[in-house]
């Protein structure tokens, strides 16, 4: 079975209807095969070069709203975040409560845990048709290599963060029953995939058609490529090929996912707009005097979440269309000097980590105070906490420093809709 989800209509993120239909799954022997006018049929959109144009936007703009899941549900299991509000009770399952008697029972049937496997897999069976459709129309050839880049790395970007939270995940959707892989699979997988969006642009140099008119503003297709390979080869342990992808990323580079008003950031709705999720006050009470950082992200009011912690306000995802970074130098210094000191490369490893400091208005640490490679892989924790504060990074990171106890849950159980429906479902954690 195709991952749930993946076959209702598939709506752009800036308003456009992408595909109509004309039963649901349900009634899928009921025979009114009406044509909606207002709605493109699948064949249309996947056998025009419109209509794959168009699925590029639609790709980016589900990668878009599929960030609200990416970001609070790994942050609510790692505590660094917690629920604000006392009727949210699928939301206050994935928080990590200092009071065990307060968690809720994290099932099957959580809505959310069906949207954050759901949205991912959206991505995927997006980026899928792209791939078997974008050598079937006529584009020009840098407008296809564009196309095809974009959909192999979204598609990588899906599975690796869908490895973060499960233990197994389908790298194949396109069976009848799809099969789970395990997490090193998955991970390959998706380090195979960033390496064959990195040959598509070499091979063929994306156009102007894409880069200004399909690629979304703000995105820099090759170094996203290179950083991501970097995030997630680090995430693999491959911690050489991880120094080597971040030291291929420019100083000055960078890529944000872009809002805007027909199209508002999911972000700003929960972090914002909704107050459902805020800081755990940990993070301002344990901070360094003087890290700019703190003063950004977090207020200073304190409140009690619904389990016992204490918790501030968020400060970022402050308007309606405020952009999300896709990568920053922050993280690709922090991937430096953790893969070095995973290397062992302990001194060059004390340099890398000390930029990040100094740019958060911290002094550098000196050669005594991290000079053994624990000691380093320590201070790299303790900065991505702030440097990577909400960015989806938090429970991974527990789990790649060996402190996944520390989470709420080693891993989230498969959608109830999914093992319903696919018999190669693995048994929930």
């Amino acid at each position: 079975m195709t991952p749930t989800l993946l076959r209702p209509a598939r709506r752009f993120a800036w308003g456009m209807t992408l595909l109509g239909v004309a039963c649901l799954p349900a009634l899928a022997a009921c025979t009114l095969d009406i044509n909606n006018p207002n709605a493109a049929t699948e064949e249309t959109v996947l056998t025009t070069p419109a209509g794959v144009r168009a699925l590029a936007i639609g790709l980016q703009g589900r990668y878009g709203n599929a960030q609200a899941d990416a970001v609070w549900i790994p942050g609510l299991v790692a505590g660094e975040l917690g629920v604000t509000n006392a009727s949210l009770a699928p939301q206050r399952a994935f928080q990590r409560f200092p009071d065990a008697s307060a968690i809720t029972p994290l099932e099957d049937v959580n809505v959310d845990v069906l949207n954050f496997w759901s949205r991912h897999y959206q991505i995927v069976r997006t980026a899928d048709e792209i791939l078997a459709s974008v050598d079937n129309v006529t584009l020009a050839p840098g407008t296809a290599s564009g196309l095809r880049a974009l959909a192999l790395t979204m598609k990588a970007y899906a599975f690796g963060t869908l490895s973060e939270a499960w233990e197994r995940i389908p790298v194949d959707i396109t069976g009848a029953a799809s099969p789970f892989v395990d997490r090193a699979t998955a991970q390959t997988t998706t380090l195979a995939l960033l390496a064959d969006a990195r040959t598509v642009l070499s091979t063929t140099a994306a156009s102007t058609e894409f880069t200004s008119t399909l690629l979304a503003p703000g995105i820099d297709l090759p170094n996203l490529i290179r950083a991501w390979q970097a995030r997630y080869a680090l995430a693999a342990g491959r911690n050489a090929e991880a120094l080597a992808f971040a030291n291929e990323v420019p100083a000055n580079a960078g890529s944000e996912f872009r809002y805007a008003t027909a199209d508002l950031s999911p972000l700003w709705s929960v972090f914002t707009g909704l107050r459902y999720f805020s800081a755990q006050a940990s993070l301002v009470t344990q901070a360094e005097s003087g890290d700019t950082r703190v003063t950004a992200q977090f207020g200073t009011t304190p409140q009690s979440s619904f389990g016992g912690s204490s918790i501030v306000p968020v400060l970022r995802f402050a308007t309606q269309t405020e952009p999300v970074a896709m990568f920053t130098q922050d993280e690709l210094a922090l991937i430096r000097a953790e893969a070095l000191a995973r290397l062992n490369r302990v001194e060059e490893a004390r340099t890398a980590v000390n930029g990040v400091r100094t740019r958060a208005g911290l002094a550098a640490r000196t050669a005594t105070e991290l000079g053994t490679q624990q000691a380093v892989l320590d201070e790299v924790l303790r900065q991505r906490r702030y440097s990577l504060f909400a960015t989806g990074t938090a429970w991974a990171d527990l789990r790649r420093f060996g402190r996944i106890t520390q989470a709420r849950v080693t891993w989230l159980p498969y959608p109830l809709n999914e093992r319903s429906g696919n018999p190669n479902t693995p048994p929930n954690p």
